[in-house]
């Protein structure tokens, strides 16, 4: 008789992943709107990845994510951001920050 067991990385808690990358989503459209009028300076630009990055890193903690957990909430938050209206280079820079800034350590 065959056991078809699913995978290790299909039997982890999806819920807690989506919710994870909810709020990251929800966290940068309140630190970089989608569509803003005046061109941002670098300075906004510092702060608004700042205030990113600590919620990252809060998310990070409260969702208690693993390796696995970063890696599949930085690339759902990847295609969120993208199929939102993001601009693909802006959403590569944010991630990279993000990963380097607040996923590790």
């Amino acid at each position: 008789m065959l056991n078809f067991q699913q995978p290790f990385f299909l039997r982890v808690n999806v819920g807690r992943y989506s919710e994870a990358t909810i709020k990251l989503e929800e966290a940068f459209s309140r630190a970089i709107p989608a569509a803003k009028k005046k061109k941002q300076t670098k300075a906004d630009w510092t702060n608004a990845l700042g205030q990113f990055n600590a919620e990252a890193r809060a998310v990070r903690t409260h969702y208690k994510l693993g390796i696995i957990g970063r890696a599949m909430v930085a690339y759902r938050l990847q295609r969120r951001l993208i199929a939102s209206g993001y601009p693909p280079d802006v959403v590569r820079q944010l991630l990279f920050s993000m990963l380097l800034n607040a996923f590790i350590g």
